[in-house]
């Protein structure tokens, strides 16, 4: 359980993310086809969240109406049962009729995907996305699994492609260093909901 000036010093980690996060998709927005409604990386992933991005979330989650928490319990139920069963994708339990209902205190891997990463090794990583005709997929050669830099001169885009150090590392320790937090364990989004509902025990909470 984090405590109330620990999460006050991640909310201000979060305020200084955005700033850069939005310089990013502002360089990148020839490129970048999220808008409302469009919920596909919510769809199907795993959602890896620390212990205090999920104390964060839940904030969000606890100042719902009762209508839509009680929905996103239901969703929660449905994918207990595939807790334990080693790695495995499923639709974000907050996502309801296509929006994010706990958007402003989302976690990290929400914030960033939709940009091209580069990890420690180099390695890139497109948003997989791009293969269904969203980010990137104008200049995404499909065969490849790469960016075809000859459609980016061809099609006049402005900015090149750029890949951006979006590594759980450095969103943990870059910005975060001069920040006073620990992000304690980290587990998939639906392991931290199931273990948090199973431990409600006041009259009006349900189990799962």
């Amino acid at each position: 359980m984090q405590n109330e000036q620990t999460l006050k010093n991640y909310e201000q980690y979060i305020q200084l993310l955005t700033i850069e996060l939005n310089k990013m998709f502002e360089n990148q927005k020839e490129y970048i086809c999220c808008s409302n409604g469009c919920s596909m990386c919510c769809e199907q992933g795993m959602y890896p969240f620390s212990e205090i991005e999920f104390e964060y979330i839940k904030q969000a989650y606890e100042k719902l109406p009762e209508h839509t928490k009680q929905q996103v319990k239901e969703n929660v139920k449905e994918l207990s049962n595939l807790v334990g069963n080693g790695d495995f994708l499923y639709k974000c339990p907050f996502l309801i009729d296509k929006s994010c209902s706990v958007y402003s205190n989302r976690g990290l891997i929400c914030r960033t995907f939709g940009l091209i990463s580069e990890n420690a090794a180099k390695k890139l990583t497109i948003p997989y996305c791009a293969e269904h005709g969203l980010n990137y997929s104008k200049v995404y050669d499909k065969e490849t699994h790469q960016i075809y830099m000859e459609k980016v001169q061809e099609l006049g885009y402005k900015n090149i492609p750029m890949a951006y150090n979006l590594s759980k590392y450095n969103l943990m320790y870059g910005i975060a260093k001069s920040l006073n937090f620990d992000w304690g364990e980290s587990k998939l989004l639906i392991e931290w909901l199931v273990e948090y509902f199973s431990g409600l025990t006041d009259s009006n909470s349900q189990e799962l």
